[in-house]
């Protein structure tokens, strides 16, 4: 009778594969298997898409993701800074030169040696995560107007809605406490932003 019970537990997790429990209100964490974890980072799965980090050739890093249902039994690889898996080719986030969605003035934004973390909790408290790419929706990070404070590296915009709509501000220093920001826990997407900007 034990042995049939492991049996059918070992049928319900997929034994051999990688299995984590999901978190309510958090992103989806479990990333497939692939040797493209050795050159990127930051990798994470939303809406059946896996996004990451990866370095070029060249040694930049570039924003990248696949569609995993075009994946299948292939593994996922990562080909001069793209997300590959057989003879399917992802997509980038952002454009050579720190392109990306150069749609408000100021122009490029991009990965670089940019990157933000950010806290739950005023005074870099609380939970906490880094971006070292854009995120133009944080509804499913566990992070959507759930941001207090925040450490940053370069200069990066927040606003108050996904894809960088409503209330945005540049920030180029770290922030403490959000409160006099009028982002506290409002913020729902990121970018780095080349150029000036204070706060």
């Amino acid at each position: 009778m034990l042995i049939e019970m492991l049996a059918a537990a070992a049928v319900v997790t997929g034994a051999g594969q990688e299995f984590a429990p999901q978190i309510p209100g958090g992103p989806e964490r479990v990333a497939p298997r692939g040797d493209y974890r050795d050159s990127c980072s930051g990798e994470y799965v939303n809406r059946g898409r896996l996004y990451a980090d990866c370095r070029t050739n060249r040694g930049q890093i570039r924003g990248t993701s696949i569609e995993l249902n075009r994946c299948g039994n292939y593994e996922i690889r990562n080909n001069d800074g793209l997300l590959v898996c057989g003879p399917n080719r992802g997509e980038y986030e952002d454009r050579p030169g720190g392109g990306g969605r150069p749609d408000r003035p100021g122009g490029g934004w991009g990965g670089g040696r940019s990157s933000v973390t950010i806290f739950r909790d005023a005074d870099y408290r609380g939970a906490s995560f880094r971006f070292d790419n854009e995120m133009p929706n944080l509804a499913n990070t566990g992070f959507n107007d759930a941001i207090s404070s925040m450490r940053f590296q370069g200069t990066w915009e927040a606003c108050t809605d996904a894809y960088y709509r409503g209330q945005c501000v540049t920030f180029s220093n770290d922030v403490r406490n959000l409160r006099n920001t009028g982002l506290n826990d409002r913020i729902s997407s990121l970018r780095p932003v080349r150029g000036g900007g204070r706060w």
